[in-house]
């Protein structure tokens, strides 16, 4: 089934699965197709067509963004070892072993994903291949911008003659006061971060029951009313009704505050950790609480101020 899929779509699918350190990308693909089309056919169900085609998207996306999401979890534990790992390798080298042994020494199990990479490069190290290629394999199964940029300058160090572990403490040294330089800047965010929850997850959900609220009492309101003919002939004065269908008001609320949600999650993200993609894990709980509190809050305006309302 996935070979029935675009090309670009193939092998980008098959990438997010060796970074994330999956096997089988085309039972991914059949799950979550699988799915999708249940979901769009259960959305079908309630009489609504419009939420099919929403239901299908929601469910596919879903899938894709638990794929990314298991990608920026492999990273980010990568990363967070990276430093002991090149400190490891550091203190064998000045140990006396050579660098293919440096590193297969260093490939311990508690560096997960980046074990491998590490064994990987030593046993690249041992056939012959270059230090430049073998440092080159490290980032073939981990999606790392920082890990790539640290194993070319250990490369370009160790070309332009380097000592090697010097080299590895130094850029282990730094990692560090980067990632630390990092947090500091995770807590001053930290009041945008409360404002951007607090205005997605909240504000929004309560404006848009009460503007529903709103548009039905003014749609009551003129429907009851019995506007005399001189007053709707006057020309500086044009009144009428307003009709929207309640149908519409919550679709276009749960459409407009699943944006909103979504762009929440990502903005957080964003000036959280500097990877949107990281944002994904906060969706589904922005998006439950945001329904919550809008579904929460229009019951208690109705029965707050559902009196209003005229009846025919």
């Amino acid at each position: 089934m996935l070979r029935l899929m675009p090309g670009r779509y193939r092998l980008k699918l098959e990438e997010w699965h060796r970074y994330a350190g999956w096997k089988k990308p085309a039972t991914f693909f059949r799950g979550a197709l699988t799915l999708s089309l249940a979901a769009a056919v259960l959305a079908a169900l309630t009489g609504n067509m419009l939420l099919a085609p929403l239901a299908f998207a929601g469910v596919f996306a879903l899938f894709h963004g638990m794929l990314l999401l298991a990608v920026e979890k492999r990273t980010a534990f990568a990363e967070r070892v990276l430093p002991d790992a090149l400190q490891l390798m550091a203190a064998n080298s000045r140990a006396g072993y050579i660098p293919s042994q440096a590193f297969l020494m260093s490939a311990r199990d508690e560096f997960g994903p980046l074990s491998e990479a590490i064994r990987t490069a030593g046993k690249e190290l041992v056939t012959g291949q270059n230090m430049e290629e073998a440092l080159g394999t490290v980032t073939r199964s981990i999606h790392s911008d920082a890990l790539e940029h640290t194993m070319q300058m250990i490369a370009e160090g160790i070309k332009s003659g380097g000592n090697f572990s010097s080299l590895l403490e130094e850029t282990a040294n730094d990692i560090r006061r980067t990632q630390i330089l990092k947090k500091e800047m995770k807590a001053n965010v930290m009041m945008y971060v409360i404002f951007i929850f607090f205005a997605g997850c909240l504000g929004g959900p309560i404006l848009y029951s009460l503007s529903a609220f709103l548009i039905t009492t003014i749609s009551s309101i003129g429907a009851n009313t019995n506007v005399p003919a001189v007053a709707m002939k006057t020309p500086f004065l044009k009144l009428g009704t307003v009709s929207v269908p309640m149908e519409f008001l919550q679709v276009f609320s749960l459409v407009a505050i699943s944006i909103t949600t979504i762009f929440s999650g990502l903005i957080i993200a964003m000036i959280s950790t500097g990877r949107g993609r990281t944002g994904i894990k906060y969706m589904p709980i922005f998006f439950a609480i945001a329904m919550i509190v809008y579904f929460a809050s229009g019951i208690m305006i109705q029965s707050m101020f559902g009196s209003m309302i005229p009846h025919a």
